[in-house]
C-alpha cells in the first residue's frame, strides 16, 4: 500500500508541475474538529432531490443534512450531525429524474423520512444553507408534515448561490460542480448528502464566500409596491430595476422592487417624486433571512 501511495503521489506531483494538466482532488467528506474559545454558532447546510421543479406538485426523494459548528473568526470547526433518506413518493419516479440523481424506484421503495429525526436535529441551529435556497426551502415548507415546516418558516436561510458575489471572486458562474471544479475538485454530483459537502467545501476553499453569506443573511430588505402607477412610467420602472406583478401570487398588479433597509427612503422619495408626482402610501413587506428564498417575502402580510 505504501508503494502505492507513494507511486500515486509522485504521479500528483509529475502532473501538477505540468501545464497542460490539471489534477482535480474528490471532495473531502469530512472536517476535522477545531476548538477554541470562541462563540460557537450551528450551520445546517441541506440539500433535496425531488421529482421535479414544482414544488406545489412535485415531491422530494431524498434529503441531505450536514450540521457544522461555526465561529465568526475561524468558520467551520467540525461537524454535529450527518444524515441522508430517502423517501418513496407516491407517483414512480420517471426515468428523466433517475437519469439525473441515480435514485431508482427500487431505491426508494418503502422508504420514508423520519422528519423528527431532522427535526430535532434542527431545533438549535443558527442557519440553514442552500445551494438554490429558493428551491430547497419551498419544498421543504410546502412538502413536508406540518411539526417539520414549521421549523424550517422560523430558521434564517441563506443562499450559496445568490448571496455570494461569486464572479467578484474570480468565477464566471455559480452553479455548485462548476465551482467545485475551478477550485481544483470533483465529486458524484446530484445526492443531497454528496451536494452537501460539495457546497460546505466552497465555503471552506473561498472563506471570503462565508463571510458574504453571513452579510447577506444579517441583511433587512423591504419589498415597496408601486401600485397604480402611470403606464406611461413603466420604462422608468423597468430600468430601475422593477419587476411586473399580474396579481396572481400572492402581490396586486404593480411594478415591485426589493431595495435594502438602507436605501429605502430614498427609493420611496424617488417614487414620489419622479413617477407619482405627489406623496402616495404605498404597500411594503419587510423582508429578513427568515422569510427570504421562501416565496412568503412576495405576500403582502
Amino acid at each position: 500500500m505504501s508503494n502505492q501511495t507513494d507511486t500515486t503521489q509522485a504521479a500528483i506531483e509529475l502532473l501538477t508541475r505540468e501545464a497542460d494538466y490539471k489534477v482535480l482532488k474528490r471532495v473531502p467528506e469530512i472536517l476535522p474538529t477545531v476548538a477554541n474559545g470562541e462563540s460557537t454558532f450551528k450551520a445546517a447546510i441541506i440539500d433535496l432531490e425531488t421529482t421535479g421543479l414544482n414544488s406545489d406538485s412535485d415531491e422530494i426523494i431524498e434529503i441531505g443534512t450536514l450540521i457544522l459548528s461555526f465561529t465568526n473568526n475561524s468558520g467551520f470547526t467540525g461537524v454535529v450531525f450527518e444524515d441522508n433518506q430517502l423517501q418513496q413518493p407516491n407517483q414512480p419516479i420517471s426515468a428523466e429524474i433517475t437519469a439525473l440523481t441515480g435514485i431508482t424506484n427500487e431505491d426508494v421503495e418503502g422508504k420514508s423520512v423520519d422528519w423528527n429525526v431532522i427535526a430535532n436535529a434542527l431545533e438549535s441551529v443558527n442557519l440553514i444553507i442552500c445551494h438554490n435556497a429558493s428551491f430547497d426551502r419551498a419544498f421543504m415548507e410546502k412538502q413536508t408534515p406540518s411539526h417539520f415546516s414549521d421549523v424550517i418558516k422560523n430558521k434564517a436561510f441563506g443562499c450559496t448561490a445568490r448571496d455570494v458575489n461569486w464572479r467578484m471572486l474570480g468565477y464566471e458562474g455559480a452553479k455548485l460542480e462548476y465551482l467545485n471544479l475551478k477550485m481544483g475538485f470533483f465529486y458524484d454530483g446530484h445526492r443531497a448528502l454528496v451536494d452537501c459537502w460539495a457546497t460546505l467545501n466552497i465555503l471552506i476553499q473561498e472563506p471570503p464566500a462565508f463571510e458574504q453569506l453571513k452579510a447577506a443573511v444579517r441583511k433587512k430588505q423591504t419589498l415597496i409596491c408601486a401600485v397604480s402607477a402611470d403606464f406611461d412610467k413603466k420604462d422608468l420602472l423597468k430600468a430601475r430595476g422593477y419587476r411586473w406583478s399580474d396579481g396572481s401570487r400572492g402581490l396586486p398588479k404593480c411594478w415591485h422592487i426589493t431595495v435594502d433597509e438602507e436605501d429605502l427612503d430614498a427609493e420611496i422619495e424617488y417614487l414620489h417624486q419622479d413617477i407619482y408626482g405627489r406623496t402616495v402610501s404605498l404597500p411594503q413587506q419587510k423582508i429578513t433571512a427568515f422569510s427570504r428564498y421562501s416565496g412568503r417575502e412576495f405576500t403582502l402580510s
